[in-house]
């Protein structure tokens, strides 16, 4: 018996042992989901920077991202499908002639630094987009509208003609007014860091710190008036390596990543405890021509560019399959018309045999029969008229996915049919330099635009020369079908009109859709649960239409103080005095100890 009762305690205490190195183990590997005070950290890589944090200035990547999870729409974006939902407002009352809509505050809002949020900063901020004439957010305001503030929870928008302008919903991010009333009548472009951050605004977490180059940090805002997120600060780190981000997320040193190079998707896929997102396209890579014009530029853009013939050869030089499966390893479709996918109600699809086929030797004779030709045999072809070489400087963004990798390949395409490409790949923030100075013959950027099709189409207007328009391109009857369109009331009608002018543009080229890829993210499985897509499942999990995603997620298990997670050290206090007590009074009975998942 005593020789047993050995055997039992060492059996016993070997099972202790393994079981507390496997515990001590599973301590150590775990990564923290929170930091050292034990508030919840979710650690995001990103590949591009901010460039602002002017809320009137955010042109593109995280920009929207903190601007998303840091001010309110009136009313905000469903994540089912992207229709109007509550945001500030609760909803929107129209008359029945759609000239006067009641939008109902909710009670009890509140601005970050504790002040009371009314209808007052909602009728402020659209005056102030409307009186400074903010470009960008002007498709927004049709009529003329109006503004009243009967009482603190109410907003009446009166337009001169029918609208439905306040359910599109508007995407424009309400501001304080008490902030931003002495910035009213100045020159908004040259305002970097209104807020001096921290910020003042209303969502769910406020920009609190920022070191470009590095990254930047959001802090959760103790007077969001929707349920207490369990995230109480978001860190998002900037990689100018794609592969390191990704090498990052599989040793555990960030939770998620944005914008991920499709040529990573199986290094993804094949990783433990992470999971690929891939979004609906709902964006497109967008060549656009320069056709001068610009306010202000000195740059003459390449005058043969005014010439469809020569842009209709380009497009039929280039090969969008080519780019969509060297480019976005088949995580994309090829690209016809200015309004992406995901609007599926809006998007015209122009039919396979319609569109202008990949035809090098076309192209060619297209631009030998205009009088284009190489006088002096050095590969480049000449202007008939100016005698000048189709020669095009054109930059490309490294912070949108794919878009040097098919700037490389537009190179090699024109370089055939005789006309050089001198590629200039930079950052989105330089990105804006060429575009704000007009130096450029062309661009290799991104459009993505709202769910309704009216503002995409709006930024091809005449009158977006020097403001969101690529390059000045001006064409009377487009602005026609533009004004048609979003004064047209019956959808179907509209929807018709829509289509036309999607057909129209891509017949005069100003640009060349190049594909409509999918959007990558990807995020470990063992730290959070709660993500949310918008649109629907297979949308962005991180903020991009809404901050839906920040208010759902919660940690998988708890974290020590120490930031480790694991099976806390009291558990195996207590099982190795269970383990003691069962050699004790040789009990055959064992206690399997799990972690504490609640």
């Amino acid at each position: 018996m005593r020789s047993r009762t050995r055997n039992v305690v060492a059996s016993t205490a070997g099972l202790l042992i393994t079981v507390m190195i496997a515990g001590a183990a599973y301590a150590q590997t775990a990564t923290p989901t929170s930091s050292s005070s034990g508030n919840v950290v979710l650690r995001v890589g990103v590949i591009a920077d901010l460039d602002t944090d002017n809320v009137f200035a955010v042109s593109a990547g995280s920009d929207y991202t903190v601007a998303t999870s840091e001010y309110d729409m009136l009313l905000s974006f469903s994540s089912t499908d992207l229709t109007a939902a509550p945001g500030l407002a609760t909803g929107c009352d129209h008359s029945a002639d759609y000239k006067t809509w009641t939008c109902h505050l909710r009670d009890g809002l509140k601005w970050s630094d504790g002040q009371p949020l009314t209808s007052e900063d909602v009728a402020f901020t659209y005056r102030f987009v409307i009186d400074n004439k903010i470009p960008q957010y002007r498709s927004y305001f049709p009529s003329d509208p109006t503004f009243e503030t009967p009482d603190p929870l109410t907003l009446v928008w009166k337009a001169k003609e029918p609208t439905f302008a306040p359910s599109m919903p508007p995407w424009v991010y309400i501001v304080p007014e008490h902030i931003w009333a002495p910035y009213d009548g100045k020159d908004l472009k040259t305002i970097r860091d209104v807020s001096q951050t921290p910020a003042v605004a209303s969502g769910p977490f406020i920009l609190t710190s920022w070191t470009p180059g590095q990254g930047f940090a959001m802090d959760r805002n103790p007077y969001y008036w929707g349920p207490t997120p369990a995230l109480d600060r978001i860190e998002y780190r900037v990689y100018t390596n794609q592969e390191a981000m990704i090498q990052a997320l599989k040793n555990g040193e960030i939770d998620a990543v944005d914008g991920l190079q499709p040529s990573l998707i199986n290094s993804v896929q094949n990783s433990p405890n992470v999971a690929l997102q891939k979004v609906v396209s709902d964006w497109w890579l967008n060549l656009a021509f320069n056709f001068g014009g610009q306010p202000g530029s000195t740059y003459t853009p390449l005058p043969a560019l005014h010439d469809l013939t020569v842009r209709k050869a380009i497009e039929m030089a280039i090969d969008k399959e080519a780019i969509v499966q060297k480019v976005y390893q088949g995580a994309a479709t090829t690209g016809d018309t200015i309004v992406r996918p995901a609007s599926a109600y809006w998007h015209l699809d122009i039919p396979a045999d319609a569109e202008f086929a990949y035809d090098p030797p076309g192209a060619i004779q297209l631009l030998d029969q205009a009088g284009y030709a190489d006088t002096d045999g050095d590969g480049i072809r000449e202007d008939p008229k100016t005698g000048q070489p189709l020669e095009m400087r054109i930059p490309a963004s490294t912070d949108t996915t794919g878009a040097q990798e098919a700037g490389e390949l537009i190179v090699g395409y024109l370089k055939q049919i005789g006309i050089k490409v001198d590629l200039l790949p930079a950052t989105d923030a330089k990105m804006n330099d060429y575009w704000g100075a007009g130096n450029f013959d062309a661009y290799i950027w991104y459009w993505s635009g709202d769910p309704d099709p009216n503002y995409q189409l709006f930024v091809f207007t005449s009158d977006q020369c020097g403001a969101w328009s690529d390059g000045c391109w001006k064409d009377t009857h487009f602005d026609k079908l533009y004004e048609e369109q979003h004064t047209q009331m019956n959808q179907s009608k509209r929807q018709t009109l829509v289509k036309e002018a999607e057909q129209y543009e891509y017949d005069q080229v100003p640009g060349v859709v190049l594909a409509y890829p999918n959007w990558l993210e990807a995020y470990r499985t063992d730290r959070f649960t709660g993500w949310v897509g918008a649109p629907g499942p297979d949308g962005y999990l991180l903020p991009t239409y809404n901050y839906d995603s920040w208010l759902s997620l919660r940690p998988i298990g708890e974290t020590s103080s120490s930031g480790s997670s694991g099976i806390p050290g009291w558990i195996w206090l207590v099982a190795a005095i269970v383990v003691i007590g069962l050699v004790v009074v040789v009990m055959r009975r064992s206690r399997k100890i799990e972690p504490d998942e609640a």
